[in-house]
């Protein structure tokens, strides 16, 4: 659990002006469309709001997400009809969370075409020519030092506004050792001088016990100054604004982070 965390008694009261993290039925594990999000975002007094579903990445698949290639089918005509609806109170921007695999730019910028922005979301990475999953493949020195060097590739890319989640690969809470720590903090530096927002991501205390975000990461964001975003990562409409989110806010602001509210212009 993060240090000095709670939820305030009048949590309620905390304002969020922003969220760019949220997801959409079309991943198969959400709910909700791009006009649910965005009538929930208006309701909590939000005035800008991403929606970055799961995109497939070029070398993996996960059934139903989407791919660069049917994104026009049934995602982006979406936030035209949220738009129409709601563009003169909300300011909503087009994004997927996608990871980052080297050798594959033509894909990536057939999605940056499309787009308002991207999300490093590396809930896979390579190690050894093998495909690693976060969650399930462990977290020894050698995996956590591959895991971020494959964040520091996507950051590198030029293509990501923000890497979601990037302390994801410490789900499992092992012991963090110095490798670790020295691998996680080439990332954050990375960021900083590439200006990419590290993200609190709040899905991982409303649903995963607190495994991430982790103190280290806080701690490595506070020493380099790094840009940080506060995302919901909500994966249905009324999470998007939940007492989760707004704590999480709150929390980054009294730990004297550097919270970024408003990270436009942010196609590169």
């Amino acid at each position: 659990m993060l240090k000095n965390f709670s939820i305030p008694h009048d949590v309620d009261k905390i304002k969020i002006k922003s969220n760019y993290h949220a997801h959409n039925y079309l991943c198969g594990h959400a709910g909700g469309t791009v006009s649910d999000y965005a009538r929930e975002a208006v309701e909590s007094g939000m005035s800008i709001m991403g929606i970055s579903d799961h995109c497939l990445p070029p070398i993996h698949s996960y059934d139903p997400y989407f791919s660069a290639y049917d994104l026009d089918e049934q995602y982006l005509p979406q936030f035209d009809k949220a738009k129409m609806q709601y563009g003169s109170r909300l300011r909503i921007y087009k994004g997927v969370e996608i990871e980052y695999f080297e050798g594959h730019k033509d894909y990536y910028n057939i999605l940056k075409s499309k787009l308002d922005y991207m999300v490093l979301g590396q809930h896979m990475f390579m190690r050894g020519g093998r495909v690693y999953n976060s969650f399930i493949d462990g977290n020894d020195d050698k995996s956590v030092a591959a895991y971020f060097d494959n964040v520091c590739a996507g950051i590198q890319s030029g293509l990501f506004a923000i890497v979601a989640h990037p302390d994801l690969i410490f789900y499992g809470r092992p012991h963090i050792t110095a490798r670790m720590a020295e691998a996680m903090e080439n990332a954050v530096k990375l960021a900083t001088e590439k200006g990419v927002a590290l993200e609190l991501n709040a899905n991982g205390i409303r649903y995963h016990g607190f495994r991430y975000p982790t103190d280290e990461l806080v701690e490595l964001c506070k020493k380099h100054n790094a840009r940080v975003v506060v995302s919901s990562d909500a994966h249905d409409p009324k999470s998007l604004c939940d007492k989760y989110m707004r704590a999480l806010y709150a929390y980054a602001k009294n730990e004297g982070l550097n919270v970024i509210d408003e990270i436009l212009p942010i196609k590169n």
